[in-house]
């Protein structure tokens, strides 16, 4: 009897369905990334115009991995020399950054904190911020606030005539909306 039901068990293992982990796919028009600078002489609003954003999440669990790489002159102030200059003060050439998500750990709710290292300016720092997850049917959104201080990748504070200061503590505002897609492959023998 035990080894019928053994058997049993065993022939209908491929008819059970696993959670698997699946690609979500962004969607440009409903997210962004917003960068608020504090100046002396009046603050602004940087907009990262492109990026790349890869994620995976559990179909029933959610967001599981967040890989997110952009290059600096895609970040657009409104004002061409100034973006101009922010590369000069980044060494020039085609600087990029690159933010990996390590531990997301969020509540039922959705509520919850991001840890990662985010790398510009040949250096990696720790960055962690609160998040808040939605998602209905397969449509997540992602929305949160990161207070940055760029002075952790070796970068110096900005002055201009003795008389105008960047902060050097950034904000970066996000919102990411987008559909759970393909099933994420194993990986390659």
């Amino acid at each position: 009897m035990k080894s019928a039901r053994l058997l049993a068990v065993l022939l209908a293992l491929p008819l059970i369905s696993f959670a698997a982990d699946r690609v979500i796919k962004f969607d440009p028009a409903a997210s962004y990334i917003e960068v608020d600078v504090g100046v002396t002489i009046g603050d602004f609003t940087a907009r990262l115009d492109k990026y790349d954003l890869r994620a995976t999440a559990e179909e029933k669990k959610g967001i599981k991995s967040t890989v997110l790489t952009f290059k600096f002159a895609d970040l657009k102030t409104g004002e061409p020399e100034r973006d101009q200059k922010m590369i000069e003060w980044l060494g020039g050439g085609d600087p990029a950054g690159k933010f990996e998500a390590g531990i997301i750990a969020l509540t039922p709710d959705g509520q919850g904190r991001v840890t990662g290292y985010l790398g510009m300016h040949g250096q990696k720092a720790l960055v962690e911020f609160p998040v808040n997850v939605t998602k209905v049917g397969d449509v997540f959104t992602i929305t949160g606030e990161a207070t940055v201080d760029y002075r952790n990748w070796e970068l110096k504070v900005l002055r201009k005539a003795g008389v105008i200061k960047v902060a050097p503590e950034v904000k970066v505002r996000f919102k990411f909306t987008g559909t759970l897609g393909e099933v994420v492959p194993p990986p390659a023998k």
